[in-house]
């Protein structure tokens, strides 16, 4: 458990990508392990999404940790933004998984756990995919439990692919 960490109230964090800075807020009964996957998440994707923001409501019946979205064809006045990446740190039931996958075909989907095996997540995940047809990949990510000697003085975090466990179920894979 990052032990120097666990006490704060914030966290701010920046991409080594672009310098931008995240600050997340530690909110009753969320663990500090939560709040380090969702930075995680966000160096980690900010890249591919430079839109990815953090619990951000999107009107949908589940709240994502982390979304980037993309306008509806023609523009917002011919529909809501759909999630192009859609994240999630921790723990996720099958039925919100199930709904996502069958809803969001197109969306990146990343599941980043805290220092664990991915083999039972990916299960879990094929289970919920269940045939469904998809063009987006889904992601597993094992977020190490030093994620702190990651974080340098002036709060960058120096994360990439290379320094996580990544699992990624192909459209094809499913």
């Amino acid at each position: 458990m990052p032990s120097d960490l666990a006490l704060r109230r914030t966290l701010t964090v920046r991409s080594p990508a672009d310098g931008e800075k995240l600050v997340l807020v530690k909110k009753r009964g969320e663990s500090i392990e939560h709040v380090l996957m969702k930075a995680a998440l966000w160096v980690l994707y900010r890249p591919a999404y430079p839109n990815v923001r953090v619990e951000v409501g999107i009107g949908d019946a589940y709240k994502p940790d982390l979304v980037a979205l993309r306008p509806p064809p023609g523009g917002l006045a011919y529909g809501d933004p759909e999630p192009v990446f859609w994240g999630e740190a921790g723990k996720v039931s099958a039925p919100k998984w199930a709904s996502l996958f069958r809803r969001f075909p197109d969306t990146h989907v990343a599941l980043a756990r805290w220092d664990e095996r991915l083999a039972p997540h990916e299960a879990i995940l094929r289970k919920a995919l269940d045939g469904r047809p998809r063009r987006a990949p889904v992601d597993l990510i094992r977020v190490p439990a030093d994620l702190e000697r990651h974080i340098e003085r002036d709060g960058t975090l120096a994360l990439s692919f290379d320094d996580v466990d990544r699992v990624r179920v192909e459209s094809g894979d499913a």
